[in-house]
């Protein structure tokens, strides 16, 4: 004969979320690391943390006096990339300027490179990257080749070119390609990095702050005191998961004003869409969080566990780095990751205005992992008692 689970009593696990409320906020220091560490997070990321190039101060070895080296150079001066621009002496001084790192690129003219310009025949122009910063020298080499390509349109030998093409063109179809950014015409990085900021940080919150109340109450002796209540473990676990999701809420909500107030990101979906994502991703994001508490003894060894998920969670979440750029087998992983279904949702809300269809589908993703997550950590939580 089976024998069914008591019904779950609402005003004693209510009783436990005050309890656990008063907990974390009447302890200064714990006020401090869940207020202030993630406005400063936000604050901070949104100006420092940016895949755009600035700033670049750049070496310049010239055995040319003519004009178009002058023309690029002066292009390369004006152009807001680059910060300033230094004029070598000789070969010799092009290795020291690398090594210590004054400048990201070198760039080398020879002595007929005008006058070849000028003849119509090939000019070459050398560049010398800075290997350990690979990234950053491929994105500035771009941009030089982009200040290239323009001074060469110039040149006589380009506008014959351009001449003859208009000229063999006159009169026949010509295919007028015109490239536009749809959702962030500037490709602004913080217009796609704040809202996928949102989600980590959000995380991040629910693991640590669930995370560590199981594994404080083990710590300072009262857990078997709550195990002795009225309350069932059930209701205990579940009760556990509630100020994780309210802190979460809030942090959500301080977030979207900063983003959309503070940074200028552009929200043109729903809030109540993107609150009802919040609370479903933060319950998946506690859920994890009383898993990591139930198997931690002390709090370090909770909040050591939240970072060893957190982590993962956020590099293979599509939030920093393309999730196809990774390999299959993290493709497919990533598909148990809360964090990527509510950053792709996040991220149509505020710059798209993402469909219904699409939205339902991230939400009910979430929505099954929180289930999951959730159910896990009762049974775990249960467990351990």
């Amino acid at each position: 004969m089976s024998v069914l689970p008591p019904p779950l009593d609402l005003r004693r696990m209510l009783t436990i979320v005050r309890k656990e409320l008063l907990v974390l906020l009447s302890n200064r220091t714990s006020r401090f690391l869940i207020i202030v560490p993630p406005l400063l997070q936000i604050v901070v990321f949104g100006w420092a943390a940016t895949m755009e190039v600035r700033n670049v101060d750049v070496a310049v070895l010239s055995r040319d006096s003519g004009l178009w080296s002058r023309e690029i150079l002066h292009r390369l001066e004006g152009a807001p990339t680059f910060r300033s621009v230094v004029h070598l002496e000789g070969a010799e001084a092009v290795r020291p300027v690398l090594d210590a790192r004054k400048a990201l690129f070198v760039l080398v003219f020879d002595e007929e490179f005008s006058r070849n310009v000028e003849r119509a025949q090939p000019a070459e122009v050398q560049v010398i990257l800075d290997g350990r910063r690979s990234n950053a020298a491929q994105i500035a080499a771009s941009y030089l080749s982009q200040i290239v390509e323009d001074v060469a349109r110039t040149t006589p030998a380009g506008l014959a070119a351009r001449t003859a093409r208009e000229g063999a063109a006159n009169g026949v179809f010509r295919l007028d390609v015109r490239t536009r950014c749809w959702f962030n015409p500037n490709l602004e990085f913080q217009w796609f990095f704040l809202p996928n900021l949102i989600g980590m940080l959000s995380l991040m919150l629910g693991l640590v702050v669930t995370g560590l109340s199981v594994a404080r109450e083990r710590e300072v002796g009262t857990f078997d005191q709550l195990l002795v209540s009225p309350a069932t473990p059930t209701e205990i676990a579940l009760a556990k998961l509630v100020p994780g999701c309210l802190v979460g809420l809030a942090h959500g909500t301080i977030f979207l004003l900063i983003t959309v107030f503070g940074f200028g990101v552009p929200f043109n979906g729903s809030v109540a869409l993107l609150y009802a994502a919040m609370l479903v991703f933060s319950l998946a994001a506690g859920g994890v969080g009383l898993m990591v508490s139930s198997l931690s003894s002390t709090q370090q060894q909770a909040f050591l566990g939240a970072f060893t998920v957190g982590v993962p969670c956020i590099l293979i979440s599509g939030a920093v780095t393309p999730v196809m750029n990774m390999p299959v087998f993290l493709q497919h992983a990533s598909q148990l990751n809360p964090l990527r279904h509510f950053t792709t949702l996040c991220q149509g809300v505020f710059l798209k205005d993402i469909t219904l269809a699409s939205a339902l589908l991230n939400l009910g993703k979430i929505g099954l992992i929180s289930v999951a997550a959730v159910s896990v950590a009762v049974w775990m939580f249960r467990r351990r008692t």
